[in-house]
């Protein structure tokens, strides 16, 4: 099952299923192999504007949490078989506010207590 807050979803291809996370190890692998920052790759993906092998380089580090020896190439079939998943993917890595709470990750930090001066 997909986890909403990780920004897990899957998709098949070829008869195998995939598990997508969008995590920071996720962004930190697509950074590290391609130099460029990764929020602005997915803010391009979720515009459309993204390129072809930026796409690649997302979907691979995307499913190296679940498949440590995803390809390049697997990510190109997962691609070719399941456009949409970088759309799921994304949806899936922002939950709303009353979803982030439900999991626990909605409430706000107290305020630091102050001592009198």
């Amino acid at each position: 099952m997909a986890n909403r807050f990780m920004g897990e979803t899957t998709a098949q291809a070829d008869g195998n299923n995939w598990t997508l996370r969008c995590d920071f190890n996720a962004m930190a692998a697509f950074e590290e192999a391609t130099g460029k920052d990764a929020m602005t790759a997915f803010e391009a993906a979720e515009q459309g504007d993204v390129s072809v092998l930026d796409l690649r380089h997302l979907v691979r580090a995307c499913l190296l949490r679940h498949h440590p020896d995803a390809t390049l190439c697997d990510a190109g079939d997962v691609l070719s078989h399941d456009i949409g998943v970088v759309e799921r993917l994304i949806a899936a890595s922002m939950p709303t506010a009353g979803e982030a709470a439900e999991l626990g990750n909605g409430q706000a930090l107290a305020a630091p207590e102050t001592k009198p001066g």
